[in-house]
């Protein structure tokens, strides 16, 4: 298969235009959620059965990224965002 003639069928078959706007969908989702989680105070940090990302401290299997600084600025960040 010839590299342009893939190229013009992705254009002829509008390839480009729909993964702008599932680009757009999606850009414009994050940034409705962005907005609509505090106002109704929907933690982003705890998972549909109810486990709380508030467990990566005691979480042995988190236990190696202890000390490491990108860790703890998660765990500052996590902590700061529940009060």
């Amino acid at each position: 298969m010839n590299l342009e003639n893939f190229f013009a069928e992705l254009k002829r078959r509008n390839v480009y235009k729909v993964a702008i706007a599932y680009g757009v969908v999606a850009w414009l989702l994050i940034q409705v959620a962005t907005q609509v989680f505090p106002f109704f105070e929907i933690s982003i940090y705890e998972d549909r059965d109810g486990y709380s990302i508030a467990f990566i401290k005691v979480d042995p299997f988190l236990d190696p990224l202890h000390g490491d600084p990108r860790f703890e600025a998660l765990v500052q960040k996590v902590f700061a965002a529940k009060q």
